[in-house]
């Protein structure tokens, strides 16, 4: 594999590459999309100097001074800022048919070439250094995020400078920075304190993006205005500190779930934004198989018995969880959640808040809860044995229950319940079904293309054999903000347990045994849903690679 760019051939009569290491560049620019010259500074085969002198000095690229231009709002925003950081590229001036970047790399023609798709016009490239380029991205989109902080000719201005007070500027950050997260449809937000300055990531698509933060001055009073709408104590600053936030923002509302966390140089503050809209859009809007949803569905149609949503934090159960209770008659049904945190108030719905500091626990809510003569419960996670057992003894007694636990697999749930110590003439008694999921993102339709993938992904993915397959990838665009993907899908593995499968767990089957047995019975794994989704062209090879993983453990 080789790369068509001018560079390539004068770094070998230079003998400043080796074949092996333009074959490794190559693999990765194939994969990934990004600047050869991005990519030799990242392999660490070259520094930004030396990129930099080769393109100047051999190739006679037009240079660009970034510190003598003052680029206005409207040109920053001719490209999304995840479309900079990735291709390395900042708009510069703009007339009617074209835009001057600076770039990294103005030789690489496949990314110019896809920067103007992205633009929708005709890009001029000019050369800047890495480290420069880096610090303007971060400059330029700051002010963009956090106009209130901006000054005459872009200079970051303190608060005393503006004459404005610390409390209303940290107000206005902080309303930026929920808004932002909003328009990015970001999940989470984490302001971060290190030795001298602040980081600000969100997770988009389960992904950590790193954005410009408020200016360092500010940090102390965002944090202490987020404490004051949560209800935290502003004073305690040693100690971990949860709340909740419900803001209006834009003609809508928002709710937050707050953490504060002590760290050496400072608190550290997480927030999970919640969006009612999507949690509960419904079970057939998550991405479920077709055969998967109905078998589901079936289940959830059953009078009494346990149900298990397994997976890791942040695989979505919740959702799942949310999405099946609003498919259950809650008028003819009573139905009572038992949660830490609740997530949202769900109408018809009775929701108990765990609170272990007064006593209530889950086996302790579980065992008075029978009490309430519920036909459903949800119990938002099973931690230890006794809340095990007494779920069990719940769904043994004509209840429905459905609760989460954390394995990777849906057979792995069953030996993580014997692990716990449950009789297996519990489990097998109980247990009607157990569903394990994960969630990958998504190719934007809007610039999703097909690819020839390489032999290793066809391997990887089991698939050799099948000549002409192909697969499909996000090159980009505005209104995916240049990342490839919109939004998320659940992967998933259903296990419907049956009378063969529940004599195997009386004799404490081996994983591996379950497994096959499951499969015998319609069961397909978090793998082989995934292998579809990526024929289907709804995902991409890496993302099922690195989801299921773990599949087998």
């Amino acid at each position: 594999m080789d790369i068509k760019h001018p560079a390539i051939n004068k770094l070998r009569e230079m003998q400043r590459l080796t074949e092996e290491q333009i074959d490794l560049v190559s693999k990765e620019k194939e994969k990934s999309g990004l600047p050869l010259g991005y990519l030799l500074i990242r392999f660490g085969l070259m520094n930004f100097s030396e990129w930099y002198d080769l393109l100047f000095n051999e190739f006679k690229v037009n240079t660009i001074d970034l510190d003598t231009v003052n680029i206005e709002k409207e040109i920053i925003l001719s490209l999304p800022e995840f479309t900079c950081r990735k291709y390395q590229v900042l708009p510069v001036f703009k007339d009617s048919k074209k835009i001057i970047c600076a770039m990294v790399d103005p030789l690489d023609r496949e990314v110019i070439i896809q920067i103007s798709k992205i633009a929708g016009m005709d890009i001029e490239a000019r050369l800047i250094k890495e480290p420069d380029l880096k610090k303007n991205i971060d400059k330029y989109f700051s002010q963009v995020a956090f106009p209130d902080t901006k000054g005459v000719n872009g200079k970051i201005l303190t608060p005393l400078e503006m004459n404005v007070s610390t409390e209303t500027t940290a107000e206005n950050a902080f309303i930026a920075m929920v808004s932002q997260s909003i328009e990015l449809k970001a999940t989470d937000i984490h302001l971060e304190t290190e030795e001298e300055k602040l980081r600000l990531r969100y997770r988009i698509n389960g992904v950590l993006y790193e954005f410009p933060p408020p200016y360092v001055e500010l940090y102390s009073p965002i944090v202490s205005h987020i404490k004051v709408l949560a209800n935290l104590d502003i004073a305690e600053k040693r100690v971990p500190q949860d709340g909740y936030v419900k803001l209006r923002i834009k003609d809508r509302f928002v709710d937050l779930r707050v953490s504060t966390y002590p760290m050496s140089f400072g608190e550290i503050v997480a927030l999970r934004v919640l969006d009612k809209k999507n949690i509960l859009a419904g079970l057939e809007l998550l991405g479920f198989s077709p055969e998967t949803l109905h078998r589901w569905r079936m289940l959830l149609d059953e009078p009494y018995g346990m149900l298990l949503v397994t997976g890791p934090t942040g695989s979505g159960k919740t959702t799942t969880l949310y999405s099946s209770l609003m498919e259950i008659d809650n008028v003819h049904k009573k139905i009572i959640t038992l949660e830490d945190p609740i997530e949202f108030h769900i109408e018809n719905i009775d929701q108990v808040q765990i609170n272990p500091k007064t006593g209530l626990t889950f086996e302790v809510a579980l065992r008075s809860i029978l009490r309430q003569d519920p036909n459903v419960i949800m119990v938002g996670e099973i931690r230890d044995p006794q809340t095990v057992a007494t779920a069990i003894r719940a769904a043994q007694t004509g209840q429905m229950v459905l609760a989460t636990l954390h394995t990777n697999t849906a057979p792995g749930a069953i030996t993580r319940l014997l692990d716990m110590g449950v009789e297996p003439y519990m489990i097998a008694s109980s247990i009607i079904g157990v569903l394990s999921q994960r969630l990958v993102r998504t190719i934007c339709p809007d610039c999703k293309e097909e690819y020839s993938p390489a032999d290793e992904e066809i391997k990887e993915l089991g698939l050799q054999g099948r000549p002409g397959i192909k697969f499909y990838r996000g090159a980009g665009c505005h209104k995916c903000k240049g990342t490839g993907y919109t939004g998320r899908v659940v992967l998933s593995e259903l296990m419907v347990l049956n009378e063969v499968l529940r004599a195997m767990i009386m004799h404490n089957p081996a994983l591996s045994d379950l497994k096959t047995g499951a499969m015998k019975f319609g069961m397909k794994t978090l793998r082989m849903d995934g292998i579809q989704k990526v024929l289907d062209g709804i995902t991409t090879s890496s993302d099922v690679m690195y989801a299921t993983r773990k599949e087998d453990e």
